[in-house]
């Protein structure tokens, strides 16, 4: 009797002890869930806020080198902040050689997407952006690997897409296409490049970004030194008079704040989810960039172009899910 009423007591206890766990768990998992959802929001929001402050920035800038020196070396600032709180930061001896390759290539790109936006709208920009699987697809065939009829099949999507936007862009450029194009190659090597470092060398996301942005500055400095050293001097007298110089300096600080915490909050999500979900997450963030711009400069866009766009986001977002669920990455197959 006395062992019977015992068993009853443990099992019990046992059942409550299991209800609990799972009430606990499901806590766990209900928090979980809300911290992603929240980096989903800082990261397009912030993607949003950069995108549509850097095009204003570049007209009143004149000039999209000089904003990507400062977003450069606003986000070296932000970064060493966030690095000295944190575990500090990692050196990198052994791969400087690739560092500085990193810190040019990315450089080079946002330098690209930055002059390219004073020539065209950023909804069109953006759509070209979209474009940048057909030059990784490009970099695997020049390096003698394979295309996958899958593969193919999504980059005449993004290049049909992309085609009929344009094609229906009053303002499109050539110039900034030449100028997107590079962004495009720029962005490209920059994934193989820190694709390599992370293999070979174990180093977090803020560090490598950290060292990245500090080396292309000083390359950006460079540049900006040998071809826009006499429109630098000029600056204080050609900011519009419509924009007072507070107001031009709080929008240049959420950019630069907009900047950073895009491309970090990208990383984190990335450690908080699968690739596939990151990538189908990466794939919105683009249409969502270019619904945002639409309505921020009150950019007309025509029947044909809105479905140019979605037709270019769409087969890149099939690409980047189709690369994340393929083979290893030592398979030189796309």
């Amino acid at each position: 009797m006395r062992a019977s009423r015992n068993m009853k007591m443990e099992n019990m206890a046992g059942d409550k002890a299991k209800e609990v766990h799972e009430k606990a768990r499901s806590d766990q998992g209900s928090g979980r869930l809300i911290e992603v959802a929240f980096w989903f929001v800082v990261w397009y929001l912030s993607s949003v806020m950069c995108t549509n402050f850097s095009k204003e920035l570049v007209k009143i800038l004149g000039s999209g080198k000089v904003l990507t020196l400062l977003q450069l070396i606003g986000s070296t600032i932000l970064g060493r902040v966030v690095l000295s709180i944190g575990p500090g930061v990692k050196s990198c001896p052994g791969i400087e050689k690739q560092m500085w390759i990193l810190g040019a290539v990315f450089s080079g790109g946002f330098l690209s997407l930055n002059v390219g936006m004073q020539y065209m709208h950023v909804s069109m920009a953006m759509v070209l952006r979209s474009t940048e699987p057909l030059f990784a697809v490009g970099l695997i065939v020049f390096s003698g690997g394979k295309v996958s009829l899958s593969i193919a099949a999504t980059l005449v999507i993004i290049v049909t897409g992309a085609a009929l936007s344009a094609f229906d862009e009053p303002n499109f450029s050539i110039t900034g296409l030449f100028f997107l194009v590079g962004a495009n190659f720029c962005f490209c090597f920059r994934s193989i490049v820190a694709k390599a470092i992370k293999d070979c060398k174990d180093i977090d996301n803020v560090s490598l970004f950290f060292h990245c942005c500090w080396r292309g500055a000083l390359i950006q400095m460079v540049v900006v030194g040998v071809f826009e050293f006499r429109r630098i001097m000029e600056y204080p007298v050609t900011i519009p008079e419509q924009i007072s110089l507070d107001a031009f300096a709080i929008k240049l600080a959420l950019n630069v704040m907009a900047y950073f915490a895009y491309l970090q909050a990208s990383f984190i999500v990335l450690s908080m989810v699968g690739v596939v979900s990151h990538t189908v997450g990466n794939s919105l963030r683009r249409p969502v960039c270019i619904a945002c711009a639409v309505v921020y400069f009150g950019n007309p866009i025509s029947s044909l172009a809105f479905f140019g766009i979605c037709l270019a986001c769409v087969g890149a977002g099939l690409y980047s899910i189709l690369k994340a669920t393929g083979r290893s990455p030592r398979n030189k197959t796309a």
